[in-house]
């Protein structure tokens, strides 16, 4: 369990997969978490933002607030060591800026490396285990939200405190059919909370302390947020879609047209791209790309089929800096980061990107002699090459220079 000079919040045990009482004796009644004074309510709110927008993504529109609750007890909605330096050290985490999540220390000194990971504190034994049983995407805060609402699910579903919630799907309608102005639901929610998700039994003395603070943690995050209204997702659905975009992703997706325009109705909730720096969402016909030093743009179509085959943002083009466009001669072009790609119906779609790319578009892209690619970047004796309409580029290893050959 995290531990802290100046105690404020409770902790769980999310030590066993199967939601079960514990049977050993009472847990400690030391309360550990986050200081009050050492996020503003502006962090607060941001999390919650996050939080709200995870759980739509995973199915749970408007009762988001029973989970910000729990972390708001459990760490004060801190999910990276750099927010909470009294706790110790879990593994790196891409929301993190590559440092460590938040570990806690109830399991034994923090060189031990056991104890719960992240906001909501997941906990399976060592690090290796959670990971292990939660998989790696528990580092970040949108995997913590989704695996949360599966625990969360099963022990509304293993609860001798609820009602109508005796399988999976009942479960989940009750969590999200949630009211939580309900003196009933709300006393089966805050004691469903403190026996299975925190350990403590009624009759224990933490009891009484651990229900008060799990209440007061969701009565904090409502009027934090400013009520149940927030907590609706924010964002733009379309007829005939199963998903919903925000941000500046549904910006630039209204530019284009919104749900009329090429790319057709949203098909997911926004995602985090794989190495952590960008933000997408993905539509009938096309995705929208965004990250804070490029903007949001739209990738379709036949160029975003080759550019998923170089691998995507991870490949050697990196991210979209603009909408495709109409190019000369009447292919279609895409600019990212560190290349282009290029399609015309006669000859398909290639990539070009590095120093051949820098030879290329100085001489004018598809616009100059050279027009089309007809390849995509090759080893050669002496280094890479393309090829093109009228000719070819080639990098020298050697010279680390490239060459401009004309057709005949």
């Amino acid at each position: 369990m995290l531990n802290s000079p100046r105690s404020l919040f409770v902790l769980p045990f999310l030590a066993l997969a199967a939601i079960a009482a514990p049977a050993c004796a009472p847990a400690p009644e030391e309360e550990v978490g986050q200081s009050e004074g050492e996020f503003n309510t502006g962090f607060r709110v941001h999390r919650y933002n996050v939080i709200r927008d995870a759980a739509s993504a995973n199915g749970i529109d408007n009762t988001a607030y029973l989970l910000a609750g729990i972390a708001y007890t459990e760490t004060g909605l801190a999910h990276c060591w750099s927010e909470a330096m009294w706790a110790c050290q879990g593994p790196p985490s891409p929301d993190c800026g590559g440092g460590p999540v938040i570990a806690g220390a109830w399991d034994g000194p923090c060189y031990t490396q056991q104890g719960g990971l992240g906001m909501f504190q997941f906990d399976a034994g060592n690090f290796g285990d959670t990971l292990g049983m939660y998989s790696g995407n528990v580092l970040t805060v949108e995997g913590q939200v989704a695996h949360a609402i599966n625990y969360v699910v099963n022990m509304v579903r293993s609860s001798v405190y609820t009602a109508n919630a005796d399988t999976p799907e009942r479960a989940r309608e009750w969590v999200r059919n949630f009211d939580v102005y309900n003196p009933v639901l709300r006393d089966q929610w805050i004691k469903t909370v403190v026996q299975y998700y925190n350990g403590c039994q009624p009759g224990w003395s933490c009891w009484g302390p651990r229900y008060g603070s799990y209440n007061d943690g969701l009565q904090r995050v409502l009027e934090e947020s400013g009520g149940t209204g927030f907590w609706t997702p924010r964002g733009t659905t379309c007829p005939g879609g199963n998903g919903r975009v925000i941000g500046e992703i549904e910006k630039k997706y209204l530019s284009l047209g919104g749900c009329g325009s090429f790319l057709g109705a949203p098909v997911s909730y926004e995602g985090r791209t794989p190495d952590g720096i960008g933000r997408y969402s993905v539509f009938e016909n096309g995705s929208i790309y965004w990250t804070e030093k490029t903007g949001a743009h739209e990738v379709n179509g036949a160029i975003r089929s080759h550019w998923a085959a170089t691998g995507w943002e991870r490949g050697p083009l990196g991210y979209p800096l603009h909408d495709e466009r109409a190019g000369q001669g009447g292919g279609r072009v895409s600019v990212f980061q560190n290349g282009a790609i290029f399609y015309k119906p006669e000859i398909g779609t290639h990539e070009v990107y590095g120093s051949i790319y820098a030879m290329f578009a100085g001489l004018g892209s598809e616009g100059s002699p050279l027009g089309y690619p007809t390849s995509g970047e090759y080893g050669v004796p002496e280094g890479r090459r393309n090829d093109f309409e009228g000719g070819s580029i080639t990098w020298h290893r050697a010279s680390n220079q490239t060459t401009v050959t004309m057709a005949e």
